[in-house]
């Protein structure tokens, strides 16, 4: 399980939002994996591949406006990790296994999951955080305290 401590904290609060949206649905697949739940598990993963789908395309889309520097790397690893999503799910559907979600989520997700937040997605709300103060600061509502 994810606790809230140990989830990281970026500079960008909607990206914070999405990133505890996204703990909580790999949470819930954690538990129904132990519970050897095999109708809940699908559902979980297929709620899991649109979230994080939608997350990382909302990502892709700050990065592209703001000319983000590392953007191909960047989506080449959201790309790699909803390949590999997939890859699991396609699994699950032939083999039903739940012990294989468990360690899925435990050895990989999970793991990924934190350092990506906190290692790539940190340094993009930082550069979103610096050019947003940048564009700030060059117009009147930094003078007026509105920013």
């Amino acid at each position: 399980m994810i606790t809230l401590e140990q989830l990281p904290i970026v500079a960008i609060p909607s990206m914070n939002d999405t990133h505890l949206e996204e703990t909580l649905i790999i949470n819930r697949l954690e538990t129904v994996a132990k519970d050897n739940n095999t109708e809940a598990v699908p559902e979980i993963l297929k709620e899991l591949l649109e979230h994080t789908a939608a997350h990382f395309l909302d990502e892709e889309d700050m990065m592209e406006e703001v000319s983000f520097p590392t953007f191909k790397t960047h989506k080449s690893e959201h790309d790699r990790h909803l390949h590999e999503l997939k890859s699991v799910i396609k699994y699950f559907e032939e083999h039903k296994d739940t012990r294989a979600i468990s360690a899925y989520v435990e050895g990989n997700l999970t793991p990924w999951t934190l350092h990506h937040a906190d290692t790539m997605d940190r340094m993009l709300a930082l550069f979103l955080e610096e050019g947003a103060t940048t564009a700030c600061s060059a117009t009147k509502g930094c003078r007026t305290g509105d920013c």
